[in-house]
């Protein structure tokens, strides 16, 4: 069978079934006839069924409540026609788009991270939690890091964020790379991290005044602790 004829795009979000009726019954018939996709697809159902046991305890923030029963109030009053997709139906979106560039290893890490929030405010607020938004912007690679790929995830609010990484060559002991969150020339640091053999690595973003609030974002290689202001080489970059 050609290989333009394979799902490997849609296997990610078939195991966490969220495809619509049509796709999942292509999906579906597909698999009844390629050994090749359904090889392809265990390691993808093996992720979807830890999903339960991948949101750790956790307190949320005091101010998380108020912020999020006013946008549910919003919602309520706001015409059915005008909501747009729902949270699910944006994440498994994004996972059709970005599994087949980022692999498996990167679709645990999205999966985790976004199960774990998702898991805290259904717990809190039960349904409602559906009128949660989030933003992701995407990184790109530089000449530096070729092949390297970036997401950034933004709370609802634009106050929180989340990068992962893909691709960017482990550091030596004394040197990480910095993200940096820039607006009008001016670059704030938004934390440092340093990434796995594979390349792979995670960050929860601090940044003095809300995510959403600047426009731009880019990741440097600093001495290990990070710099005030940027001094190495530009390996990933992004745009709102």
């Amino acid at each position: 069978m050609a290989s333009e004829l394979h799902v490997a795009e849609l296997l990610p979000a078939y195991a966490l079934g969220s495809l619509d009726e049509g796709e999942a019954a292509r999906v579906s018939e597909h698999l009844a006839h390629c050994p090749e996709c359904r090889a392809e697809l265990r390691p993808y159902l093996d992720v979807a069924g830890q999903l339960a046991l991948a949101a750790p305890e956790a307190m949320p923030p005091v101010r998380l409540k108020k912020q999020l029963m006013r946008r549910i109030d919003r919602q309520r009053t706001a015409p059915e026609a005008l909501k747009g997709p729902g949270w699910w139906q944006q994440l498994a979106g994004l996972l059709r788009r970005s599994a087949p560039a980022w692999g498996l290893a990167s679709l645990v890490l999205i999966v985790a991270l976004t199960a774990s929030t998702v898991w805290l405010w259904q717990r809190l607020y039960g349904e409602d939690s559906r009128a949660m938004r989030m933003q992701v912007v995407a990184l790109v690679s530089t000449e530096a890091a070729p092949g390297a790929t970036g997401k950034l995830v933004i709370s609802t609010d634009g106050e929180y964020g989340t990068l992962v990484v893909d691709g960017l060559a482990p550091l030596d002991a004394g040197h990480q790379y910095q993200l940096w969150l820039i607006r009008d020339g001016q670059r704030a640091s938004g934390g440092v991290f340093s990434v796995n053999p594979h390349g792979y690595g995670v960050l929860e973003i601090s940044a003095p005044e809300p995510l959403a609030s600047y426009p731009s974002y880019g990741i440097t290689v600093e001495p290990a602790g990070g710099s005030p202001g940027p001094t190495g080489e530009k390996v990933l970059g992004g745009s709102l």
